[in-house]
């Protein structure tokens, strides 16, 4: 039998608490479900001051025989989040992969098998699960909005999505290898500083006719919030990022009523009150309105989501334990 490949590509950026973890949490995917595969790791590291590139070589040394290619691209330079993400691209080996932060945990979800289902698709992603100091928090709020997201905008350009008030998990956020190929996209990415997946899209949406987008109820990343989070860490460069984007919307925008949304959610986006900021967005109101229109089947959707977080939290357990268990014993030769 021929083996298909597939790539786990890490950006990592001062990760040597989070990324054993991650990468047991890709030996765990691979020994229970990638026998059908040639599985390549690429690390991209952003010029990190600590001990990540140590951690994950010492990791490599043990575990690396499970991956066809090993590619650990780390010269010590700090270049940015978005340049680190598109140099990935050129190294991707076939048409499956996933680009992940270090400090992010795959899920227990067959990821390869999720992977060839949707493969045809432009996008697909998933539901979130928040991991906080080793638990993994269940928002059903946020699930709602992204389930009710789904609804409202079923059928429509993705650029629809992207323009009014939506939600997308994006580390959940899975792309089709064709756009890898785009030096357009490439270029525009890295004109951005800190964000690179929300402009991804916008850009590919104004680019591409009929993408299409997929919402799965899985969840195939537990996505980490620490106090170095890079949304709270450089707030300021995303909210510049998100200003970039929308001016880029605007400036492609022919309709006079959508050009009007859009420079009502700009003006919006750069008020400091975050009541205000609500309270005058047209764009909130219209959305109120298509949650109204559609609440039966936004009922429905939601109430065909059940939680799974226990099984989750398990699976976060063990790969947390196996890491444990490795930093033990790298503490233990160096003591020895």
């Amino acid at each position: 039998m021929i083996k298909e490949n597939f790539t786990f590509a890490i950006l990592t950026y001062n990760h040597e608490s989070y990324i054993i973890e991650h990468l047991e949490s890709i030996r765990y995917l691979i020994k229970n479900f990638g026998s059908r595969y040639n599985v390549n790791l690429i690390l991209a590291d952003d010029g990190s001051r600590d001990r990540t590139i140590e951690l994950a070589n010492q990791w490599l040394l043990v575990h690396g025989a499970i991956f066809s290619d090993i590619k650990v691209l780390a010269d010590g330079s700090n270049r940015g989040t978005c340049f680190n993400y598109t140099r990935l691209w050129a190294l991707i080996d076939g048409d499956r992969f996933k680009i992940t932060a270090g400090d992010d945990v795959y899920s227990c979800v067959n990821i390869f098998e999720e992977v060839e289902r949707l493969k045809h698709n432009d996008f697909f992603s998933g539901l979130p699960l928040l991991l906080i100091d080793g638990n993994l928090g269940d928002s059903r709020s946020t699930i709602f909005h992204i389930l009710a997201t789904d609804v409202i905008y079923k059928g429509k350009k993705l650029i629809e999505r992207l323009k009014g008030i939506s939600s997308i998990n994006t580390p959940n956020l899975f792309c089709n290898k064709k756009f890898l190929h785009d030096k357009n996209l490439f270029d525009f990415i890295n004109s951005y500083s800190v964000t690179e997946d929300f402009p991804m899209m916008v850009k590919i949406a104004h680019s591409y006719e009929n993408i299409n987008f997929v919402q799965t109820k899985e969840v195939y990343v537990y996505y980490r919030r620490t106090s170095g989070s890079t949304y709270l860490i450089r707030g300021s460069e995303f909210d510049k990022d998100k200003l970039k984007a929308f001016e880029y919307m605007l400036s492609n925008e022919k309709n006079w009523l959508d050009r009007i949304i859009l420079k009502n959610r700009i003006y919006c986006y750069k008020l400091d009150n975050m009541l205000l900021k609500k309270l005058l967005n047209i764009g909130y109101y219209s959305y109120l309105l298509k949650l109204t229109a559609n609440a039966f089947t936004i009922a429905k959707t939601c109430s065909e989501s059940p939680s799974a977080t226990q099984a989750h939290q398990a699976h976060y357990d063990l790969i947390a334990k196996n890491a444990n268990i490795f930093l033990g014993s790298v503490q233990n030769k160096k003591t020895t």
